[in-house]
């Protein structure tokens, strides 16, 4: 009698093809889908750069505000309780929707932080960047290395507003950065880093470890600098360092005062 039909060698031939094709092309679609997302991010950044560029035509030169701050310095909020964050600023010069230039695509939160939309007070946006807060409101004219310094990064909703708490959370992301190890919104003599460079993760058993750092993106953390130019910086702490007059290195940066003529 004649059998038909697969034997179990080659049925085990095929399953070990199968798992080998699917080795190969499993991780390249995780690449091509993480480089179609980084793309969409950088995108999502441009508009806002665009956005922040006819800003500054209408107000002096001046980056947007970080935030609304009340007399104590702490963020306004609004009727909902929400944040009035820089998206204010800047609402009337976005181009495209909202709901998309706010939102990183990698975000796994889908934008961790709520505000409420500039346009319509009875919706709601999710926003996945944070701006770095020392550069609020600032002239670009006092900025000492504009095209060298971070303004807005993708990152969780912990460094994007009051989280101020330089212990970050144990085993989860954390937001950009807001502030420095020892002082609030400025450096000291004493400050060594800044804190809250989005995106990272701390060890409760090893503390900080460079092998655990990540971002929403396989290459990196998504940025824009103050000059408007978008970049990918590697997931990583970076310590605050001074030049030879003391002024804080790139990429962080704080206005300069302007010299009296």
């Amino acid at each position: 009698m004649k059998h038909y039909g697969l034997t179990q060698l080659e049925k085990l031939a095929i399953g070990i093809a199968v798992l080998a094709v699917s080795a190969v092309l499993v991780p390249l679609y995780r690449q091509l889908v993480d480089i179609k997302r980084t793309s969409d991010c950088l995108s999502n950044l441009k508009d806002i750069a665009t956005a922040i560029n006819l800003y500054q035509i209408d107000y002096g030169n001046r980056l947007p505000l970080a935030y609304y701050a009340d007399a104590t310095g702490a963020p306004q909020t609004d009727a909902a309780g929400r944040p009035l964050t820089w998206v204010l600023c800047i609402s009337g010069y976005v181009k495209r929707e909202f709901t998309r230039v706010l939102v990183c695509p990698a975000d796994p939160t889908g934008g961790s932080t709520l505000i409420t939309h500039p346009r319509d007070t009875s919706k709601t946006l999710r926003l996945s960047y944070g701006f770095y807060a020392p550069l609020s409101g600032a002239q670009l004219a006092d900025l000492p290395n504009p095209g060298l310094s971070i303004l807005i990064a993708d990152s969780l909703a912990g460094g994007q507003l009051g989280s101020l708490n330089p212990t970050p959370l144990l085993n989860g992301n954390d937001g950009f950065a807001l502030t420095f190890d020892d002082a609030l919104m400025q450096p000291t003599p004493n400050s060594k880093y800044v804190v809250r460079l989005a995106v990272w993760r701390r060890r409760e058993s090893e503390g900080w470890a460079a092998d655990n750092l990540r971002s929403f993106h396989g290459r990196g953390i998504n940025v824009l600098h103050a000059d408007g130019h978008v970049s990918t910086r590697s997931p990583s702490i970076l310590f605050l360092e001074r030049d030879s007059q003391g002024k804080v290195a790139p990429p962080w940066a704080l206005p300069e005062p302007r010299k009296s003529k």
